[in-house]
């Protein structure tokens, strides 16, 4: 997969990509990621790329030409699956998106900043527009950051487990199970005795009843 990430500031996406998962699948050859200066593409002699509103208002707009160019560019190199505007008031992001995503071939994932972008950008450029929750950030690039990590880690190969990621909350529509490690007490906190019997069938049973009712519990809106 190749991910193409447009942004006014590159800065704040160096350190989510070089360690850990992130750093493992790009070295594996699992993913590409590649960061994207909007100013660069700008004709302003200063390098700006934003500009007052039309009608008035409080806040910049992101102008549309610097964008422009720059999806272009990438658009006459590859072919890409979406192009993707991480905005507050786009579709929440939930686990069937990622798993969606995950299977795409080339994306390209544009953070939004100041007020957000010419809105002609998002009527003739953008496919998709996912929000990470009901709220705002200073720009769009922590969600960016956020997305490719769930995207990404879903990609064969990345996890050396790649079950885990089979298992994650929300998969199936439920939280996952409460977990356990050694040692198997601890200040007198004992480890359910069922997940030490070595009693495979009944362990998973147990399991998805934890599952279950730790869903009910926390987020009831996922049974619905």
């Amino acid at each position: 997969m190749r991910i193409d990430i447009l942004t006014v500031l590159p800065q704040l996406l160096e350190s989510p990509f070089s360690a850990s998962i992130m750093q493992r699948a790009k070295d594996k050859g699992c993913v590409s990621i590649y960061i994207h200066n909007i100013r660069d593409y700008s004709t302003d002699k200063h390098k700006n790329v934003d500009d007052y509103q039309y009608g008035g208002g409080a806040g910049m707009v992101l102008s549309i030409e610097p964008i422009a160019s720059l999806i272009g560019k990438l658009k006459s190199e590859r072919d890409y699956d979406d192009v993707i505007y991480m905005t507050p008031d786009g579709k929440v992001l939930d686990q069937a998106d990622c798993n969606s995503l995950s299977l795409k071939k080339n994306i390209m994932i544009l953070c939004g900043h100041y007020k957000g972008v010419d809105e002609r950008i998002r009527k003739h450029f953008i496919t998709r527009e996912i929000s990470i929750g009901s709220y705002v950030l200073s720009g769009g690039e922590l969600a960016a950051a956020v997305l490719t990590d769930a995207l990404v880690r879903l990609i064969p190969g990345v996890l050396n487990n790649e079950t885990s990621a089979l298992t994650d909350s929300f998969q199936d529509n439920l939280l996952s199970p409460p977990v356990y490690t050694r040692p198997p007490e601890f200040n007198g906190w004992k480890v359910p005795e069922i997940l030490l019997s070595g009693n495979l069938p009944a362990i998973e049973k147990w399991r998805e009843e934890e599952a279950l009712k730790r869903t009910r519990e926390r987020r009831p809106d996922l049974l619905d």
